[in-house]
């Protein structure tokens, strides 16, 4: 079923903040001993949308540093698209409801 354009950004904010949460997670283990890190994959839904799948490392390895950062990067940049793609439609909708209100 498709979710349309309020239902992908919504799904793309929480994505985005999942992969935030993962990178949080890791950052804050950064120099645990024994520390299994957390990866976030982003799984397409069928109709539209996303959701994230969180899985924990089977080993225990170290946190590499850059590549967290530049994944909460990514993220934020994600949720912010989705924002502006839920601020966008709003605004259509909002300018529907005028002209036909």
């Amino acid at each position: 079923m498709p979710v349309g354009a309020v239902g992908n950004a919504l799904s793309g904010i929480s994505s985005a903040f999942a992969r935030r949460n993962v990178v949080a997670h890791n950052v804050a283990n950064l120099l645990t001993e024994e520390v299994r890190p957390l990866r976030a994959q982003q799984i397409e839904r069928q109709g539209g949308g996303s959701r994230v799948e969180v899985e924990r490392s089977e080993t225990p390895r170290q946190v590499d540093l850059a590549r967290e950062l530049v994944d909460g990067e990514v993220a934020s940049v994600q949720a912010k698209a989705s924002l502006r793609v839920l601020d966008t439609e709003l605004d259509l909708v909002g300018s529907l409801l005028d002209t036909f209100g």
